[in-house]
């Protein structure tokens, strides 16, 4: 190869590596907190792609009602409980000018797909874990039509594609201190909700039912930063069941940060594995994982760690008390699977290995990650529970989970 040659070889290769690794992605700590934000237009997973998740696969007959359109028709098909049911009263939608503390906006789920109803509202609010995309949003206008159809809506990226969600299209849950307006303080702190808050962060603008003995933002009203009211609970027949469950609340924090590590693990390996690819041609190499450069195991191994800790609920904030949930939320959700067996008593669930690990968005992860992601999951639930980094985690259950992950995926 000529000088030339050996240039132009030389830039292809930083121009790649800026591209598509910005920090150089050598040193990434076992968290996609405040990750770097992926180009959607350019990035290793095109966003305006075809879809192919629960939402854009379903076919089933929709049934409109006057009383809340669509929505019960929606949870049915999609099998997602009414007792899933969640109430925030903050004005954090773009339907926000129909929601008040009188009027709180609901949010129903099942493992991979969010349902917003507003009371009144022009349209029915989706959001769902495509495998490959991350989360894609839909609304479905609420007017009696002969084929109703969902509608991407990806203006909801504005607010669901930043550092807040791993730097991926994904979702978000947050706490924040609300006017007697719904209105949130912008002069104040707000939060991003999941399994590691501490419980006094959690649940500003939202309603909160059942039993929860201990200090929490739910339920509150901030007319002054420093003047809390307690807010009457919430029943009303216009909304399908009384209830905003604190259980329901537990597993939709938990769930929604979980869809976004997930997302990104898949957006930053198959980026990792790309760029491996455009090296290995200018070197005329295989692709084979023992030919990966330093910089490639490093980036993976920290994305697939980052993962593989937050679905172990490695950081997980113990329940201050017991808990008691006020629907069949408990019931329902427990009875699907053992991974999704509760504890209630001092952490949310029974084993630490969330039961996100069985769905369509792991699955979808290039096989190469999947069974070092895998033997990642093994050796920290078989070995390292109850130590180091781990040492949170019930060493007895920890092995009792990767059974239950084992008899599921029996090649495991």
């Amino acid at each position: 190869m000529g000088r030339r040659g050996r240039i132009i070889k030389v830039v292809l290769r930083l121009i790649t590596l800026l591209a598509l690794s910005p920090a150089l992605w050598s040193q990434i700590p076992a968290s996609f907190d405040g990750s770097m934000v992926y180009d959607l237009s350019n990035g290793p997973i095109p966003y305006n792609q075809n879809p192919n998740n629960e939402i854009s696969q379903l076919n089933s007959k929709l049934n409109f009602e006057p009383r809340h359109g669509y929505l019960l028709s929606v949870l049915k098909s999609l099998k997602i409980p009414v007792s899933s049911q969640t109430l925030v009263f903050s004005k954090t939608s773009f339907q926000a000018p129909l929601i008040f503390p009188s009027a709180p906006r609901a949010i129903y789920f099942n493992d991979d797909t969010y349902i917003g109803w507003v009371k009144g509202a022009d349209y029915l609010e989706v959001s769902t874990a495509d495998p490959t995309l991350g989360a894609v949003f839909y609304v479905l206008e609420q007017e009696p039509k002969l084929k109703p159809r969902f509608q991407r809506h990806d203006d909801c990226l504005q607010c669901h594609h930043s550092a807040r969600t791993a730097g991926v299209p994904g979702h978000i849950v947050r706490s924040v201190y609300t006017q007697p307006s719904g209105q949130i303080h912008t002069n104040t702190s707000n939060f991003v909700t999941d399994h590691r808050s501490p419980m006094a962060e959690r649940w500003g603008g939202w309603f909160v039912s059942g039993k929860s003995n201990f200090k929490h933002l739910g339920n509150q009203l901030f007319p002054e930063l420093d003047a809390a009211g307690i807010i009457k609970t919430f029943d009303s027949p216009a909304w399908p069941t009384p209830t905003s469950d604190v259980v329901a609340h537990l597993v939709l924090a938990h769930q929604a940060t979980g869809h976004n590590y997930i997302a990104r693990l898949n957006y930053e390996s198959r980026a990792a594995l790309h760029l491996q690819h455009i090296m290995n041609e200018m070197d005329h190499k295989p692709d084979t994982v023992e030919g990966w450069s330093e910089s490639t195991r490093r980036r993976i191994s920290s994305a697939i760690e980052a993962t593989v800790r937050y679905l172990t609920f490695a950081d997980e904030a113990p329940l201050p008390k017991p808990i008691v949930g006020d629907s069949t939320f408990t019931q329902d959700f427990s009875q699907q699977h053992p991974l999704k067996h509760f504890n209630l008593k001092t952490r949310l669930f029974e084993y630490p290995l969330s039961y996100l690990i069985n769905t369509k968005s792991m699955k979808a992860l290039d096989p190469v990650i999947q069974a070092k992601f895998e033997e990642r999951i093994k050796q920290v639930l078989l070995s390292e529970a109850g130590h180091g980094e781990y040492s949170k985690l019930d060493a007895e259950r920890a092995r009792e989970a990767w059974r239950i992950y084992q008899n599921a995926n029996p090649r495991n």
